[in-house]
């Protein structure tokens, strides 16, 4: 989930962001949230021209997406494999739902992102030592170390009976920072240091969070069982979907990111075409929104809606409703799209 213009105050402790994070949490989804360059302490500065801020967004959505497609948390409740056995993901067969999130600021980075599968392509043919090298490697480690928490954690609560009184942790985000590859294979080439902050401290990616498989194992316990490395199998390829909190129109959106070409409302309608028949695409705005035309977006929603017969588009116009969503009922009302988006009910 993207968040808001950081010269702002925008970042991912955005009130916004965190309601949407909050509605898609309580449905059992796994969420992560990142700070374009710039924002709330991030390495850099914002830009001008919102370009190297797509590149912040692709990172970010190629290391969460393999993350999420290299998970395997359903192998640790059925496995019966020894040490060293390789495990296949219990759900092979039902690919991972990604959804590609922005709000404000973000969501117009957001419209200007690659396509997932170009962004899967190049992750494919990515040079050693590189940018997406690193970023393949992290998320593979990531998932690694979740999918062997969980079936060690499964195993645990084997031996144990699955005893209904035992306790529940709070679920931890999971930290991404420092480096996977060797300072040797590392490069330092101009696009590389553009495209991902890979510094000891950095934000990128900062938290991934999940409200499933969370156990604890009794501390009591006399013969702790022997910990187990899962080797991770081959990445699933994911159900893309798209979600727009209070999209910008002209001319805040061609101030606030300047290097972006054509601007959002006027792209060509077969890239709209294209993006709505292949990935149900959801926008939600207010329609007193001071940085936003509410005419221009309702228009906009129309045609994309009517444009052709198997269009996934939708929206939703929210009366009374402004920019930061503070108005009486704003919020609930926000919510209420949310949790009435066919999609995010499919994981409930």
């Amino acid at each position: 989930m993207a968040h808001p213009y950081a010269p702002m105050g925008g970042s991912y402790d955005d009130r916004v962001v965190g309601i949407v994070v909050d509605e898609f949490l309580k449905h059992g989804w796994m969420v992560g949230t990142f700070n374009f360059r710039g924002a709330h302490g991030s390495k850099s500065r914002t830009s001008w021209t919102g370009r190297p801020e797509v590149e912040d967004y692709t990172s970010f959505a190629a290391c969460f997406i393999h993350y999420m497609g290299y998970l395997q948390p359903y192998t640790a409740r059925s496995s019966k494999t020894t040490h060293g056995d390789n495990l296949t993901p219990g759900q092979a067969d039902t690919s991972p739902i990604v959804i590609l999130g922005g709000y404000s600021y973000g969501s117009l980075i957001l419209k200007h992102l690659p396509p997932v599968s170009d962004i899967l392509r190049s992750s494919a043919s990515a040079v050693s030592g590189s940018a997406t090298d690193e970023i393949l490697h992290r998320s593979r480690t990531l998932a690694q170390q979740s999918n062997t928490t969980w079936i060690n954690t499964a195993r645990s609560q084997e031996r144990e009976g699955r005893s209904r009184t035992q306790r529940h942790e709070k679920p931890s985000p999971v930290i991404m920072g420092g480096e996977e590859t060797t300072p040797d294979k590392r490069k330092t080439s101009r696009d590389i240091r553009r495209s991902v902050d890979r510094g000891p401290s950095g934000d990128f990616g900062r938290r991934l969070r999940s409200f499933s498989h969370s156990h604890c194992r009794r501390t009591d316990d006399p013969t702790p069982l022997p910990q187990e490395i899962v080797e991770i199998a081959p990445m699933i390829p994911p159900r893309v979907h798209y979600l727009l909190i209070s999209p910008l129109t002209t001319p805040i959106s061609s101030l606030a990111a300047t290097g972006l070409g054509q601007k959002l409302w006027s792209k060509s309608k077969v890239v709209f075409e294209d993006i709505t028949r292949q990935h149900p695409t959801l926008a939600i705005y207010g329609d007193s929104d001071i940085f936003t035309s509410a005419k221009r977006i309702r228009d906009w929603s129309e045609q994309l809606k009517k444009g052709t017969p198997d269009s996934l588009f939708s929206s939703v116009e929210v009366p009374r409703a402004g920019h930061f969503w503070v108005e009486g009922g704003a919020e609930e009302a926000l919510r209420n799209a949310l949790c009435n988006w066919d999609v995010v009910q499919e994981v409930a």
